[in-house]
């Protein structure tokens, strides 16, 4: 018997990442991915530099997507432009 514990996911039509069809489904993948960064980390014994999925958001086509930008961080590049 196997146990599969991966969450479906499709490729979303903005053709930049994985796309999830709820919310619910893209937290629970962001609990497994942030599982997974953690354990290769302590396998290799830092955690430093690790990139961890820390929030999801909807994107323009109605798919649920992960990121490791915080909210902060978006916030101030959506309202105050890229920086030059």
């Amino acid at each position: 018997m196997t146990c599969n514990k991966t969450v479906d996911w499709r490729t979303c039509d903005c053709g930049l990442k994985r796309g999830f069809t709820s919310r619910v489904e893209a937290e629970k993948a962001m609990g497994r991915a942030q599982a997974k960064r953690t354990r290769r980390a302590d396998a290799n014994g830092t955690r430093r530099g690790m990139r961890v999925e820390r929030r999801t958001y909807e994107c323009d086509y109605g798919m649920w997507h992960l990121t490791s930008e915080n909210r902060s961080s978006y916030d101030h590049r959506l309202y105050n432009g890229p920086s030059v």
